[in-house]
C-alpha cells in the first residue's frame, strides 16, 4: 500500500504543482558548495559547506556546485574574483571550477574566503573557508550540529540558528566581545557565558558572528567563527 500513494502522484501530476523555492536575499541559506583541497597531487581533503584548512601560503581547490556554473565569485576581505558564464562550454557542465587561492593581506586576520556559485534555474550554493594561522595556536573541541572535532587555533560551525552549539577548552579561558559578520541583520552577536570558564554552551545565532577566546597566563587564541542559517536550498 505505501507505494500506491506515490504513484497516483506521478500519474495524476500532482508532484508537478509543488511550488519552486523563491530565494529571499533577506535569509540566510546554508552553505552546502563542495570543496576538495589539495595538498599535493595524492593528499587531498573534501567536504560541504564552510571548513577550515591548515595555513599555507597558496591553496588548490576544486569547487563543485550542485548546478551548472553561470556567474562564480570569490570574496575575501581584501578582493573579489569572478567568472561569468564558466560552464558555457558543452564538455563543461558539471558544476565544478579549479581555482588557486595566494593570500597577501588576508594573512592572520579574521579574514574568511567566501563562495558563491550562481544558476540561471535557481540551482545556487555557497560556501565558506577559514585559515589556520600561527597568531591563533589555543586548542578547542568543538560539539557542532552533532559532530565532535578539535579546533587548531580556528573553528567554525554551522547550524540552523537557534540550535545549541559547545565549545570548550582545557584551561581557563576569557572571551573576548563577539565580532558581526558581514551582513547587516537585527540583532548583533550575543556574548557567550561560561560557568567554568571553560565550557561555553550558545545558541546558535541567525548570523554570523566572530568569538575569541585567551587562555589566561599563555595569551594563547582561538578563534571560532559561527554561521547560523535559516533554511536550506531545495533544488529542481
Amino acid at each position: 500500500m505505501k507505494f500506491i500513494l506515490p504513484l497516483l502522484l506521478l500519474l495524476t501530476g500532482c508532484l508537478a504543482t509543488m511550488p519552486v523555492q523563491k530565494l529571499n536575499p533577506a535569509t540566510y541559506y546554508v552553505n552546502d558548495v563542495c570543496f576538495t583541497h589539495y595538498l599535493s597531487k595524492r593528499n587531498s581533503t573534501s567536504f560541504c559547506g564552510v571548513g577550515v584548512l591548515p595555513h599555507q601560503d597558496s591553496y588548490n581547490l576544486r569547487i563543485e556546485n550542485k548546478g551548472k556554473l553561470n556567474f562564480f565569485a570569490m570574496t575575501s576581505c581584501h578582493r573579489e574574483r569572478s567568472t561569468e558564464n564558466y560552464d558555457k562550454s558543452i564538455f563543461r557542465k558539471d558544476g565544478r571550477i579549479s581555482v588557486t587561492y595566494i593570500p597577501t593581506l588576508e594573512k592572520g586576520k579574521a579574514c574568511a574566503l567566501y563562495i558563491a556559485a550562481y544558476n540561471r534555474r535557481v540551482k545556487h550554493g555557497w560556501g565558506a573557508l577559514f585559515f589556520e594561522h600561527p597568531r591563533f595556536q589555543l586548542q578547542a573541541k568543538i560539539e557542532c550540529n552533532g559532530k565532535k572535532y578539535e579546533g587548531n587555533g580556528v573553528s567554525v560551525c554551522q547550524s540552523r540558528q537557534g540550535l545549541i552549539q559547545k565549545i570548550s577548552f582545557e584551561k581557563d579561558v576569557v572571551a573576548i566581545k563577539p565580532v558581526d559578520g558581514p551582513a547587516e541583520r537585527k540583532k548583533p552577536c550575543p556574548v557567550l557565558t561560561s560557568k567554568d570558564n571553560k565550557t561555553f554552551e550558545f545558541l546558535m545565532p541567525t548570523r554570523e558572528c566572530i568569538y575569541g577566546f585567551v587562555e589566561r597566563g599563555t595569551k594563547k587564541i582561538h578563534m571560532l567563527n559561527t554561521i547560523g542559517y535559516e533554511q536550506l536550498i531545495i533544488r529542481e
